[in-house]
């Protein structure tokens, strides 16, 4: 019995589980699929700054692209906040990779964050985190948009390597320093 993706995921650590999700990209991801309940099992890793203990500052964002977005959701639900200090992006190319997408909007609805996607394959020959129906803007310019106080905020990063890097030099460009830019390096 296969798991639906939309509703699986990582999560916050309560002392008794721990929720996981993982990208099938080769033999040890695909071997996950085959384990029965209670098999013992050893984690390892991340080894970032992606976690609450990263923050400096009250407001947060949490940006999250493809499989990314499953360690941001543990973050959003693991946060200590006040309603209005955390904004989540969530990015994919196509509604069907909204990972998640339902879960987190109801758990950023019950703690007072705000939710915000953004679907679209990205521009064509332009190193950016941004959908071609926004190629109009420079990125910084987008994340503006989207989070006009970016600059007063730590800012947590997870999903693939350039998309990444294109949402940490939107987060500079707007402000953020590179002190208070969290993120996590992964390849899949």
């Amino acid at each position: 019995n296969k798991p639906d993706p939309a509703n699986i995921g990582a999560e916050a650590p309560d002392g008794r589980h721990l929720r996981v999700t993982a990208a099938h990209v080769g033999d040890g991801t695909q071997r996950l699929a085959t384990l029965r309940p209670g098999t013992r099992v050893l984690v390892e890793g991340p080894d970032g700054r992606r976690q609450p203990g990263g923050r400096t500052r009250r407001k947060v964002l949490l940006m999250g692209a493809g499989i990314g977005i499953t360690p941001i959701r543990a973050l959003l639900e693991g946060l200590d906040q006040d309603p209005g200090e955390v904004v989540v992006i969530h990015r994919a190319s196509n509604r069907e990779q909204f990972v998640l997408g339902a879960e987190m909007f109801r758990i950023a609805t019950a703690r007072g964050a705000r939710y915000v996607t953004v679907e679209g394959h990205r521009v064509p020959g332009r190193d950016t985190w941004l959908p071609a129906t926004a190629a109009h803007l420079t990125d910084g310019a987008a994340l503006a948009q989207l989070v006009p106080d970016v600059a007063e905020r730590d800012v947590f990063l997870c999903g693939a390597p350039a998309w990444m890097e294109a949402a940490r030099r939107a987060a500079l460009a707007c402000g953020v320093p590179a002190a208070n830019i969290h993120l996590e390096r992964f390849e899949y």
